[in-house]
């Protein structure tokens, strides 16, 4: 099993783009579950993948960790050999429902729901499950937002968004950026 895991490790590396290694994935019956119209962008198979079920149009940034066990009973045996802490992992599972965005450097724990609608920001640790239309962030991840009211922002402010080519930026428009950015800092 091993084996496999980083046979499609090795090609999860070599395929570019998050929506191609979402199909790759679907195509191989790697996930538990991979609906339609998403994104993959780690470049590594997670352990227990069949523990994983995203439905349609899930985006999971690349650095983002979804877990889907955990190893602390062999720890506390080592620590206390004379209490029993069950089998070697405890194992849970994840769940990402339809329109789930989790950005960089978030980590999902194991046994953890992730309701429709929802927007889970950068750098959160997501222990316990979140609702539907919701954004989420910190550590542990908490609601702080609507996703229907922060889709409304977003329209509102879509004049503040600029064209980018393979992320690169021509230089009138990073200084029309830093414009923006420091008029809003001197009021």
């Amino acid at each position: 099993m091993k084996a496999k895991r980083l046979y499609h490790s090795v090609r999860l590396l070599l395929t570019h783009g998050g929506a191609r290694r979402a199909r790759y994935l679907k195509k191989h019956h790697i996930l538990g579950a991979i609906g339609d119209n998403c994104k993959w962008g780690p470049w590594l198979v997670p352990l227990y993948p069949e523990l994983i079920r995203l439905g349609d149009n899930v985006h999971v940034h690349k650095t983002a960790k979804l877990v889907t066990h955990d190893m602390l009973n062999r720890y506390l045996k080592t620590r206390n050999p004379d209490d029993d802490f069950g089998q070697g992992e405890k194992l849970g599972c994840v769940e990402l429902q339809d329109n789930v965005y989790i950005s960089m450097n978030v980590t999902v724990m194991p046994d953890v729901r992730i309701g429709k609608d929802t927007i889970v920001t950068a750098g959160s640790v997501v222990t316990s499950d979140i609702p539907e239309n919701s954004v989420a962030s910190g550590i542990p991840a908490k609601v702080t937002g609507r996703f229907d009211m922060f889709l409304a922002l977003r329209k509102m402010s879509r004049g503040q968004c600029v064209p980018v080519k393979n992320q690169e930026m021509e230089p009138a428009v990073a200084e029309e950026v830093w414009a923006r950015f420091l008029k809003r800092r001197d009021k």
